[in-house]
């Protein structure tokens, strides 16, 4: 498993389940080695193990983790990334807390016991900051997708991980915060997006201002998705779409009603 360099210093691997992505953002080298912030590993085990090596081989020591949100697939981790601290804003720290029980079984019956105690063991992060020995990343929260979600603006690199939005793959997908809510989500990223060069989503492939797939693209995509959505049209990406987009598309619906 290799991951992509997608800017000088982020590498970006894909699992071979639902397109889900993890994020290394690398510090400078040191003669102490070179610091490592590993976003959202996933999925599966082996993929994990795989990831462990490549940073070994890497010469990367994984100082911080971030976890954008309280899904089961994002608060992942394996004991040979180390004991770094792992954050999350704090509403993503709470419910990964409170739900601990529920993510691991939403991983399926399979998962390894011995990783179970590690899913969801985040703490809180105050401030906007991680704090790191690395380039400045700040985080963006909003409501959008999940409570307390937790996007990344990596300054120097022009990278946005923008966790669960903007994917080529997925619609929107609103929790409680609704259509509106989600809206303001998508408002809350707008100028990140708009400065980035590079957008990663949780779910897909990369989103490159020199390429065809923009990052602004993929924020006008969702947009009017959600147009379209209030106005009573079928977006024609779900032509062909899995049965569990269609069903999403479906329970978005009823936001309407």
């Amino acid at each position: 498993m290799e991951p992509l360099e997608v800017a000088r210093g982020v590498w970006v691997f894909t699992s071979r389940i639902m397109h889900t992505t993890t994020t290394v953002v690398a510090g400078e080298p040191t003669s102490g080695g070179r610091a490592a912030l590993l976003v959202d590993p996933a999925w599966e085990p082996d993929e994990l193990v795989a990831m462990a090596d490549w940073l070994e081989r890497t010469g990367l020591t994984v100082v911080a983790g971030w976890a954008t949100h309280a899904h089961y697939d994002h608060v992942l981790w394996h004991p040979r990334f180390g004991a770094a601290p792992r954050y999350a804003t704090p509403e993503t720290a709470r419910r990964a807390r409170e739900q601990q029980r529920l993510l691991v079984t939403g991983l399926g019956p399979d998962w390894p016991a011995d990783l179970a105690p590690l899913v969801g063991d985040v703490v809180a992060l105050a401030g906007d900051r991680i704090p790191w020995d690395g380039p400045v990343v700040r985080v963006v929260e909003h409501r959008a997708h999940a409570r307390g979600h937790g996007a990344l603006w990596v300054e120097d690199a022009g990278v946005l991980v923008a966790g669960d939005m903007l994917s080529d793959v997925e619609i929107p997908i609103p929790d409680d915060e609704g259509l509106a809510g989600y809206l303001a989500g998508l408002d809350a990223l707008e100028p990140f997006v708009r400065e980035a060069a590079i957008l990663v989503p949780g779910h897909g492939s990369v989103a490159d201002r020199a390429a065809a797939d923009t990052p602004i693209g993929r924020l006008e995509q969702d947009r009017g998705y959600l147009d379209r959505l209030r106005g009573g049209a079928r977006d024609s990406r779900l032509r062909d779409a899995p049965d569990w987009l269609r069903d999403q598309d479906e329970r978005n619906r009823d936001w309407l009603t």
